[in-house]
């Protein structure tokens, strides 16, 4: 019942600002930005899906041998599709990389969910690491908004917490987990299966750990990738001729997807784009501006990658559909 209270709310407060927008000045504000800011934040989203394929090729790389680019962008594109359709955090896309490394790469179902484990540890790690710098920085910065202030408060503590236990969970010790599985009443067989997922899992993740070039290049990867989302804002910000510091920038740009994991629509259509307006607003940024800022982000970043990963995901099935006709065909006539 609080989940579709949730959507409902969530869809309330997206039809509140349709219905109260000026769609003319919208209309106008969309158009003031030149269409060579707009092709050069597209080809910053595409430098951002190849980095985003070269990580997940990476991490593969560490359990199994020899995998190819390409497979490693299909498996991350198939995630970005299911993403796009899964309400606030993106469980379901997670699900559907784990389905894809299993059938493209023939791993099974452990390797798949420690590859997709430690691609989450890096990117969320590294995303909290800037969530936090922002928090500091907007609740410096936002004068005279104390009703702003409380409200980042909390947030910012649940940050912090979140931290400490992502940093408690990597340091946590096998044998911790198996005593506390002891004293959990479950099946053997099921507590088996737990211990041994998160004992490959720490493995792994302590074998990263002690190559620290290995891992601090892709924590590094990681904060980069975060941080072409709040460049590719901060140009589009400033293309509409708003005049704003980076980090406040990259503040509204990290909160705003904090905020858009709520689980109101897939995507987080609606939360995203209310939550970047206001949060544009408070530094008095105009509300038709600002979404049109905001609808314009969302199309580069969203339906732009949703587009994308469907063309690629599209034309390579047909031609796999017409590789496989020909073999057939070829080996019939002989």
């Amino acid at each position: 019942m609080k989940k579709y209270l949730l959507y409902i709310l969530g869809l309330s407060v997206f039809i509140y600002l349709l219905i109260n927008m000026d769609f003319k000045s919208l209309l106008i504000f969309t158009k003031s930005i030149s269409l060579d800011h707009i092709l050069f934040l597209l080809s910053l989203q595409l430098v951002t899906i190849v980095l985003l394929g070269i990580q997940w090729k990476l991490i593969i790389s560490w359990i199994k041998e020899d995998v190819k680019f390409y497979d490693a962008l299909r498996v991350n594109l198939k995630g970005n599709i299911v993403d796009a359709l899964s309400p606030g955090v993106k469980v379901g896309g997670e699900l559907a990389r784990i389905y894809e490394i299993r059938k493209i790469l023939g791993m099974d179902l452990g390797e798949a969910i420690l590859v997709v484990g430690l691609q989450k540890t890096l990117s969320i790690t590294s995303f909290l690491i800037l969530v936090l710098f922002s928090l500091i920085w907007l609740y410096i910065t936002t004068a005279g908004s104390s009703y702003f202030k409380s409200l980042l408060f909390p947030i910012f503590t649940f940050i912090i917490v979140l931290v400490s236990l992502l940093f408690l969970f990597m340091r946590l010790k096998a044998e911790r987990v198996k005593n506390l599985l002891d004293k959990i009443k479950i099946e053997e067989e099921k507590k088996e299966k737990i211990y041994n997922g998160v004992k490959e899992y720490k493995d792994n993740m302590d074998r990263m750990l002690k190559d620290k070039t290995k891992f601090y290049f892709q924590l590094a990867l990681s904060v980069f990738i975060w941080l072409l989302f709040a460049i590719k804002f901060a140009i589009l910000v400033k293309g509409y001729g708003v005049d704003m510091d980076f980090i406040s920038v990259a503040a509204i740009t990290y909160l705003t997807y904090i905020i858009g994991m709520i689980p109101f629509l897939p995507g987080g259509i609606g939360s995203f784009e209310t939550s970047m307006v206001g949060l544009l607003a408070l530094k008095g940024v105009e509300i038709g501006q600002g979404v049109a800022i905001s609808l314009v982000f969302r199309f580069i970043t969203f339906w732009f990658e949703f587009l994308i990963s469907f063309l690629v995901l599209f034309f390579d099935r047909v031609l796999r559909y017409i590789t496989m006709r020909k073999d057939r065909y070829v080996k019939d006539k002989n």
